[in-house]
């Protein structure tokens, strides 16, 4: 008897150890999904400079514009609602991405090279062209009933290269 109580607790303990495991390795999946979304939405929003300020050398952001091609390749790359970025159903995420800091640094307020720090995100670059500063919030969520979803806030700094 103590050796089938013995084998089935084993079972259990596998079983759990799967399951943790495969949770880790989702989590894993989806902060990469996440982080290339905001890479990919924050280099299309640097590509919208003035064509005027482009002709004289010294890019400037159409911020508008900028700010509407984040949130528009976010929420394609993510399936959430383009109007509100609440997540659509049977996607990934289960709350709305927020944008806590969105900073542009270009030639109207900046001279490059420009060293920018942000203590309270952890952020320590040296700009040496026009750039855009994002921290977007994101609650991870978790596969493993005993795990609960986790909020993160990803910084991200891309720059203009005169493409």
């Amino acid at each position: 008897m103590k050796w089938v109580l013995m084998a089935l607790f084993l079972v259990i303990l596998q079983f759990q150890s799967h399951l943790q495991v495969f949770n880790l390795e989702m989590e894993e999946s989806d902060y990469h999904r996440v982080h290339d979304a905001l890479q990919l939405a924050t280099d299309d929003a640097v590509e919208m400079v003035t064509q005027d300020s482009v002709s004289n050398g010294q890019p400037v952001f159409d911020q508008t514009k900028a700010d509407n091609a984040f949130r528009s390749t976010l929420a394609n790359n993510l399936d959430l609602d383009p109007g509100t970025w609440q997540p659509k159903p049977n996607t990934m995420l289960k709350t709305a991405p927020q944008v806590l800091d969105e900073e542009f640094f270009d030639w109207s307020n900046a001279n490059f090279p420009y060293h920018y720090v942000n203590t309270t995100y952890g952020i320590d670059v040296t700009m040496n062209e026009p750039s855009i500063v994002l921290v977007v919030q994101f609650t991870m969520p978790s596969y493993a009933a005993n795990v609960k979803p986790f909020t993160m806030n990803i910084p991200v700094v891309a720059s203009y290269h005169g493409h």
